[in-house]
């Protein structure tokens, strides 16, 4: 092939190839940065009104534009990158100006072919030649760039313009809207965007409160200074089960505007944001926990020494307590969480006074002891890690009452059965004595205390014998002798028990049993009152005696009630008459008794006082009250209205032989009493003798001395 040839196509048609392929790529260089800039101006508008509007936080922004960057990398590969990288050869330019200009031939695709490729036989050189003289006259007047898509790069260059003047007016009219986009999306800068208002909770603690639970709870939220308030501020809060609600905060001014809204009673922990006008705040979350509170509580009480008693505890949850004075009070608690203080607090009126801190085990355990002075009442103050106490409006702390019991004294009670009011200077009397103390007697004593005339009184105690310390109960009867203690006639005496516990912190405490009074008079007085007693019960034995006479003339009579209910009533209501005679013949009975006692306990009681009250009167009563009378009143209740024969002569019998039985009684008792009347006649005669005496020797005393007897 000619090399004039060869370079003269290579001058006219492989040049203009070669610009062929160089406008190629840059065509398709103005296509990728044409839809790259339009996605990545896309993108900066998006960004641009999310951030703004939504203000997003700085993780968020974060995976945002590393997804941008993903999609910006992936679009540059797809339309820039790619197509850039694709060989532009020549003969697929030659088919690309064929395809435009069909009247080639292919002369143009062949000759490209012919300069790229060794010939081979049977292709001469003359041909390819000709070949390509041809298509060098053919194709040396056609415009090659005819072939490009023209008006496809004017509008890609268009778009990729008009996104960059774009950016740059938006970058002119508003810089630093601009520069914070920037900073915050690109920059990843913590820069807030510019607002009209902004709004902060208040008492936010790293993006949480912390609440008790079932409390009303009050979220605040204060205006910023230099900030305009919003017109209507509203709480979006989402609870744990995911409810989501949104509520209007109403605004109060003391000051500061601030936005307030009210939980009644919250219960679960619930996230929340705040927005009014272009405020957002950040979500923060309402934790609710449970207040401290007491789980259990256990008293253990340790009573005093003295009472020899060991420490128990009372049944848990039990709240009150009596103790003795001077007992150890422990408390025992278990709280509901961990606590960091326990404060035990002792209430007073219109006060509360801290006792003692309480031992905290294991962060729930509580122990705290106290010995009470007095009455009172007890609380634990609670103080948990969040700072939480046991005290609020809606939550009643638990309460400790201590009810302080005095160790009481002993129960001392003296009885002297029969003994009367006089008594004789030989007097015994049986005092029987009972002692009884919770804890433990520590002395038992009778005290005795003898009231002289112009004496001052002389009262000492003397140990009971058999008595053992530390006996919680004790009885004895003693025989206390009048001779032995030296009484006299005319002398008061006064007899009580005495005991004394081990109580050693305001002990000891000291029973007395009720204190007994005698007179001592002399025999002829004593006896002289004993037989106007006897004559007075003989008076009332007389009238009993005569009722049971008129009940047996009744029994007897012939007439009876015409009333057929009365007539039926007749009989029983004459037994039920017998019975009660039985129960007074046995009071007097009883009191015939203690006629005799007296005399024992005085040793006045001869054999023969013995004979006549105790088996002349004492014993014929006891049987009449037990048998005879019983048996009248038994035959009274078994006779029918219109009794006659045998069971009419049952019941007289029975009758008669009780009259017989009382008048018998009678005349013993009358008998008596005319030889005690000698008897005291005498005894008043011997009585006037010796009074009669004493002034004869006054008188002559005082006709010797010269002073009167009292001041000898």
């Amino acid at each position: 092939m000619n090399d004039s040839t060869r370079r003269h196509f290579e001058t006219t048609i492989l040049r203009r190839l070669a610009s062929l392929g160089r406008r190629v790529r840059l065509y398709l260089l103005l296509d990728g940065l044409a839809v790259l800039i339009a996605v990545g101006v896309a993108f900066m508008l998006i960004t641009l009104g999310v951030d703004y509007f939504a203000r997003l936080d700085w993780d968020m922004r974060v995976a945002q534009l590393a997804s941008i960057a993903v999609v910006l990398a992936a679009v540059g590969w797809r339309f820039l990158i790619r197509p850039l990288l694709v060989p532009v050869r020549r003969d697929q330019l030659a088919v690309l100006v064929e395809r435009k200009y069909p009247q080639l031939h292919s002369l143009l695709v062949t000759a490209v072919d012919f300069l790229d490729k060794p010939v081979k036989p049977p292709v001469s050189p003359g041909m390819v030649e000709h070949v390509i003289h041809r298509a060098t006259h053919e194709a040396a007047e056609l415009p090659f760039h005819a072939v490009l898509a023209h008006g496809r790069a004017r509008q890609r260059a268009a778009i990729s313009l008009a996104c960059l003047s774009l950016v740059v007016a938006f970058a002119l009219a508003a810089p630093q809207t601009m520069g914070l986009w920037m900073r915050r999306n690109l920059l990843l800068e913590s820069v807030p965007w510019p607002q009209r208002n902004r709004l902060t909770v208040e008492n936010l603690v790293d993006g949480r409160l912390v609440v008790p639970r079932n409390e009303d709870v009050t979220i605040s939220a204060v205006v910023d200074p230099g900030y305009e308030p919003p017109r209507q501020v509203f709480i979006e809060h989402v609870s744990t089960t995911g409810a989501r609600s949104r509520e209007q905060m109403p605004a109060m001014s003391h000051g500061d505007v601030r936005f307030t809204h009210t939980f009644e009673r919250l219960a679960q922990s619930r996230r929340c944001r705040i927005t009014g006008g272009d405020a957002t705040t950040d979500w923060f979350e309402i934790q609710v926990v449970d207040r401290p509170q007491i789980k259990r509580a256990v008293i253990e009480i340790a009573p005093p020494a003295y009472t020899g008693m060991e420490a128990y505890e009372l049944r848990p949850g039990q709240t009150a307590a009596e103790v003795l004075v001077g007992s150890e009070v422990r408390f025992r608690i278990e709280a509901n969480k961990p606590l960091v203080r326990a404060t035990l607090v002792q209430e007073e009126p219109n006060r509360e006074t801290e006792i003692a801190e309480a031992a905290v085990r294991d962060g729930v355990y509580l122990d705290a002891a106290v010995t009470p002075a007095a009455t009172s009442t007890y609380q634990f103050l609670l103080l948990d890690e969040l700072g939480l106490t046991n005290r609020s409006e809606r939550l009643v702390p638990v309460r400790f009452n201590v009810r302080l019991v005095a160790d009481k004294p002993p129960v001392v009670k003296m009885r002297v059965k029969d003994a009367g009011d006089m008594i004789t200077k030989d007097a015994i009397l049986p005092v029987e004595a009972t002692f009884n103390d919770q804890y433990g007697l520590a002395t038992a004593a009778i005290a005795c205390e003898i009231t002289r005339e112009g004496a001052s009184p002389q009262p000492f105690n003397e140990p009971i014998p058999g008595f053992t310390p530390g006996t919680r109960s004790f009885t004895r009867t003693i025989e206390w002798s009048g001779a032995a203690h030296g009484l006299t006639e005319s002398d008061r005496l006064t007899l009580f028990c005495e005991a004394r516990d081990y109580d050693d912190v305001s002990g000891p405490n000291v029973g007395k049993s009720a204190p007994l009074s005698f007179r001592v008079v002399s025999h002829e007085e004593l006896l002289a009152e004993l037989s106007r007693r006897e004559q007075e019960h003989r008076r009332d034995f007389e009238r009993l005696l005569r009722q049971q006479e008129e009940l047996f003339s009744e029994m007897l009579a012939t007439s009876r009630p015409s009333d057929p209910d009365e007539a039926r009533d007749y009989y029983p209501r004459l037994a039920r008459r017998q019975r009660d005679h039985a129960g007074r013949l046995n009071l007097l009975r009883l009191q015939f008794e203690q006629v005799l006692a007296k005399l024992r306990i005085n040793q006045l009681a001869t054999p023969a006082v013995e004979v006549r009250l105790g088996d002349g009167v004492i014993a014929p009563m006891d049987e009449l009250y037990r048998s005879g009378m019983p048996h009248a009143a038994a035959t009274l209740e078994q006779l029918p209205p219109d009794a006659t024969g045998a069971a009419l002569n049952e019941a007289r019998a029975a009758q008669q032989q009780v009259l017989a039985e009382m008048n018998r009684i009678l005349a013993s008792l009358l008998k008596w009493e005319g030889y005690q009347e000698a008897v005291t006649l005498l005894r008043e005669v011997i009585k006037m003798q010796k009074a009669l005496e004493q002034e004869t020797e006054a008188k002559i005393e005082e006709q010797i001395f010269g002073i009167e007897a009292e001041d000898k």
